[in-house]
């Protein structure tokens, strides 16, 4: 299809190195079109004091914005617009709701009004009542939701948010343009209510092995064979299950790498002497931290939320040529001949301990089929699949 302007509603913030999933589909997709990344403006949940320091960080932006402008080029990729809207914090209280609606209107009107958007495509990650209550009143060309997770049954929304956000999900599901799921079970569950309905999973980006890889003096000290999981350690990660791994496999090093939610305790972990905390590792260099690292782990929760997830690791062990062990998610079944699947922790110390014994990292056969896998899980190929879904549609509407 032909350039055209997206105003993406993705509800996680812009980090120059902390890449989400989202960050790297932007990031593609502004390779074509100009993106205008609606920031996180907390309209999600209610916040609580673990989330003090960023809306620190945001007030004294915005005294910081009253000089300049509260927009940015993201640094990464110069087709993108960061942009964030200034609302009151939460999503409850009926006032309150309507002063945010207002807000943000009036902030996409600037926007619009400072960079001349005509008729953009409206994608949406966040499928909440104030912004289904916006878009109504945008111009704007398309409508695509983009469906990560089972959004109203995610932990950290109350209960007497559900029902709200279960209806204005209804909606966007039925009316967008498209709908991108990035789990299968989504797929099936979003496609019988809206035939333009497509699988598109979390991914890695073609070039990631490209990245320069260089020695980590702390990680050539570690005496032994590692264990590594990089990504977030919060409602997600099972902390018992890694507890237990830990505690039993004390000759191996468990290596985490990425942000931990506080409101998880790690206390446990964080005081055993083969468990490594490295914090925040930009992602453009992963590959330095994937060498040393004989397996890769995804330790999920099972539960009901978790069974519409689609790892976002996933493709990137594979494509770093990583043995992988993982707590049975349901998307994983498709990849079972490069993820050994472990419904218990003794089942998934066996497993470890077989992989680590066979040296599986380096089995020529294993590899190259971890690799050719990784090679069809690439953002290239899902934006790819994005462009021509939207040319058909325009082509259908001529």
């Amino acid at each position: 299809m032909q350039n055209a302007d997206i105003i993406f509603f993705s509800g996680i913030e812009w980090h120059g190195q902390n890449k989400m999933p989202c960050h790297h589909l932007v990031e593609h997709l502004a390779e074509r079109h100009r993106v205008f990344y609606i920031n996180n403006f907390g309209a999600l949940r209610d916040l609580d004091f673990h989330d003090f320091s960023r809306c620190w960080s945001k007030f004294t932006g915005l005294l910081k914005g009253r000089k300049n402008p509260h927009s940015q080029v993201a640094q990464s990729c110069k087709a993108v617009y960061v942009w964030q809207p200034w609302i009151v914090p939460t999503p409850r209280i009926g006032l309150i709701q309507k002063i945010n609606y207002w807000l943000l209107r009036r902030s996409l009107r600037r926007l619009c009004s400072r960079y001349s958007i005509v008729k953009p495509i409206l994608w949406t990650r966040l499928p909440t009542p104030i912004v289904w209550q916006v878009i109504q009143n945008m111009k704007g060309s398309r409508l695509i939701y983009q469906s990560i997770d089972k959004f109203p049954e995610h932990p950290r929304i109350p209960e007497s948010l559900r029902k709200s956000y279960r209806k204005s999900e209804n909606l966007f599901n039925q009316h967008a343009d498209l709908v991108f799921c990035s789990a299968r079970g989504l797929y099936e569950e979003k496609h019988k209510y809206n035939l333009n309905t497509y699988f598109l999973p979390n991914s890695v980006s073609a070039t990631f092995l490209e990245q320069k890889v260089q020695r980590i003096e702390y990680m050539e000290a570690i005496d032994g064979p590692i264990v590594g999981f990089a990504g977030a350690l919060g409602t997600a990660t099972n902390i018992n299950l890694l507890c237990a791994l830990a505690e039993a496999l004390h000759e191996v090093n468990f290596v985490f790498l990425g942000t931990i939610d506080r409101t998880e305790s790690v206390d446990i972990l964080e005081r055993l002497p083969n468990v490594h905390f490295m914090g925040l590792v930009p992602h453009g260099e992963l590959m330095s931290w994937f060498q040393y690292f004989d397996l890769g782990l995804m330790p999920y929760e099972l539960n009901h939320y978790q069974d519409y997830t689609f790892p976002s690791k996933l493709a990137e062990y594979l494509m770093a040529g990583l043995p992988i062990v993982a707590t049975r998610l349901p998307e994983l079944e498709a990849y079972a001949e490069v993820v050994d699947i472990a419904d218990s922790a003794s089942m998934m110390i066996h497993k470890i301990k077989s992989l680590l014994a066979s040296d599986s990292r380096r089995v020529p056969d294993l590899f190259n089929r971890r690799r050719e896998l990784a090679n069809g899980l690439t953002w290239e190929a899902q934006v790819a699949k994005v462009e021509s879904e939207l040319g058909a549609l325009e082509a259908n509407t001529k």
